[in-house]
């Protein structure tokens, strides 16, 4: 097996989130966004495997366990920055593993009760998503509005402040909607309208 250089950064973010080295963990979290960047702008090798987003996921998913919010902010901003560059450069599968992992940060933030991070994840799911849509990634962008809409409704579930968070959510997919009818996307344009309606 290929040892890649975002496999040999997982072992030492998981250890940082053990200790609580925060600084540490958000140094390589910024190491696997920018190698994401990289892989998915063509300027790494394409033997490289690109694990990036799953790492990222995984140290993100770990860090709100132990209520690290930076970190968790931090992860949420690479997810979508990476997912964005995915879709910039037609990568339908990467930009799908962003949204969902996303989504999984997102309902895991739920439980920690921050509202501004759960935000920041909202946001970066409907920028993945309008990156999408600007390079006629009809199925991709779809997926980041139902992403956007599972997550409202977890949150919904919940019994704290998120729940006031549901106008932004509507304005999110809305947003999506409206870049998708201006690219002519028929299909993410009416998905938008109809999830929509469901608020």
């Amino acid at each position: 097996m290929l040892l890649t250089e975002e496999i040999l950064l997982l072992e030492p973010g998981l250890e940082a989130v053990r200790v609580r080295e925060e600084a540490r963990l958000l140094r390589i979290i910024d190491e696997l966004s920018e190698l994401g960047v990289r892989f998915f702008s063509g300027r790494l090798p394409q033997e490289v495997a690109g694990e990036t987003i799953a790492c990222i996921k995984s140290l993100g998913l770990a860090a709100a366990d132990e209520n690290m919010t930076a970190c968790v902010l931090n992860s949420a901003a690479s997810l979508g920055l990476v997912g964005q560059e995915a879709a910039r450069n037609g990568v339908g599968d990467a930009v799908l593993e962003a949204v969902l992992a996303l989504k999984a940060l997102g309902e895991k933030t739920a439980d920690m009760e921050t509202l501004f991070s759960l935000r920041l994840i909202a946001i970066s799911l409907k920028e993945v998503g309008k990156e999408a849509v600007r390079h006629e990634m009809e199925n991709e962008a779809i997926a980041s509005q139902f992403c956007l809409k599972e997550l409202h409704d977890f949150c919904m579930d919940s019994e704290n402040e998120i729940r006031t968070f549901n106008e932004d959510f509507f304005s999110l997919i809305r947003d999506i909607g409206r870049c998708a009818a201006d690219a002519g996307l028929e299909k993410a344009a009416i998905n938008a309208a109809a999830l929509m309606e469901d608020f």
